[in-house]
């Protein structure tokens, strides 16, 4: 990497990182579209996904550790060959781009969805939003992971107080007969939820901030197993205590949730929570998107893409989806089938090549060393 840092991310750094970013839309979009599939069995459907999770894990840990000194963008050219690893390079910043945009279209939903804003013009919360976004990222992985770990810790001890009061009121007999909707439709519902578990691959952008491969791998696991309870958790909350057709007609089954808790506020303490880790969830996604740029335009530092990129996903949140349907309509659709190849497939072949290169003797993953200038002769 050509922008050094001395701080290095430790393992329980890594979970919190990862848990806000992929639980931030997991827990609140998969209840209402795998109960709508999987019904009474959805909460079967995170574990569907627990193997392709640890997969690509593996695979973003494996990379890292061939590639220490580097970014993931920097030696894709050094796998595949100059021409086809910029190309590859710039497929996966518009994957960013468009990843982080569609997390800003989701934060505008949810914020305006639950009625927290009704008069405010969406461009101005979109703004508000980028403005402290931006400020995180120009200040580097530091100030971002630091964030974040605060936002995790928030983030837990609100859920465990949702979840304590939430207990009296679930009724598990919903849940029987397990397995009654069928093995074909349980995995189908999973479709999205392994979507959401490839969002793991933001592995390879943070992997040369991380103290080891091991804090790397074990912070990984770790949030993969977090994940995975949280979420089915979540579902089995909104089927035992909404019922099964009221979860599956429930954009936001989580904040609907909160209408059958006697806590005063509780919707304002979700809401607050969400903004939270909706904010560090963009940050990292416009992170990965303004560091992966400098490298594939070979600058020396990201200084002077910060504000374009900000401006950029500003403008694409507000064309790109015009409304809260045709963004939730193409999160469910589209997602899917463009994570297999961004998330599993390429990363997959990237490693297989770089390995099988590495036994040849092909690949030039050495660190540059300075010479020192020949001695002067008498």
């Amino acid at each position: 990497m050509k922008e050094s840092s001395t701080y290095k991310i430790g393992a329980y750094t890594i979970v919190a990182i990862l848990v806000t970013l992929v639980g931030t839309t997991s827990v609140l979009f998969t209840p209402y579209i795998t109960v709508d599939t999987a019904r009474h069995d959805a909460w079967i459907t995170p574990f569907t996904s627990f193997l392709l999770g640890l997969y690509v894990i593996f695979v973003c840990c494996w990379l890292g550790s061939i590639f220490p000194d580097k970014g993931f963008i920097e030696y894709l050219p050094l796998i595949m060959g100059k021409f086809m690893g910029k190309l590859i390079g710039f497929g996966y910043i518009l994957f960013f781009l468009w990843f982080t945009v569609t997390v800003l279209a989701e934060a505008l939903a949810l914020l305006f969805g639950i009625g927290i804003f009704r008069l405010t013009p969406e461009l101005a919360v979109g703004l508000l939003l980028l403005i402290a976004t931006t400020y995180a990222v120009s200040y580097g992985i530091e100030c971002i992971s630091r964030s974040i770990w605060y936002v995790w810790l928030i983030t837990v001890v609100f859920f465990a107080a949702a979840v304590f009061m939430a207990a009296p009121m679930v009724n598990l007999s919903i849940l029987q007969p397990v397995g009654e909707s069928g093995l074909s439709a349980i995995l189908k519902s999973g479709l999205l939820s392994h979507a959401f578990k490839g969002e793991m691959l933001f592995l390879v952008i943070l992997f040369p901030y991380v103290h080891s491969r091991r804090d790397a791998l074990a912070g990984g696991i770790i949030a993969l197993v977090l994940l995975t309870i949280f979420i089915s958790l979540t579902i089995v909350l909104c089927i035992t205590i909404m019922g099964v057709e009221t979860t599956a007609r429930s954009y936001f089954s989580i904040f609907s949730l909160g209408d059958y808790l006697e806590a005063t506020g509780i919707k304002i303490v979700l809401a607050t929570t969400w903004i939270l880790i909706f904010w560090g969830k963009v940050t990292l996604g416009q992170f990965a998107l303004t560091i992966g740029l400098s490298q594939l335009c070979g600058f020396n530092s990201n200084r002077a893409l910060i504000l374009p990129v900000a401006m950029l996903l500003l403008i694409l949140s507000q064309v790109f989806y015009p409304s809260a349907t045709d963004l939730f309509s193409h999160v469910g659709d589209s997602f899917p089938g463009l994570a297999l190849f961004t998330e599993y497939l390429i990363p997959g072949l990237l490693l297989l090549v770089a390995v099988t290169r590495q036994k040849l003797g092909q690949l030039d993953n050495q660190p540059q060393q300075v010479q020192a200038p020949p001695a002067s002769q008498s």
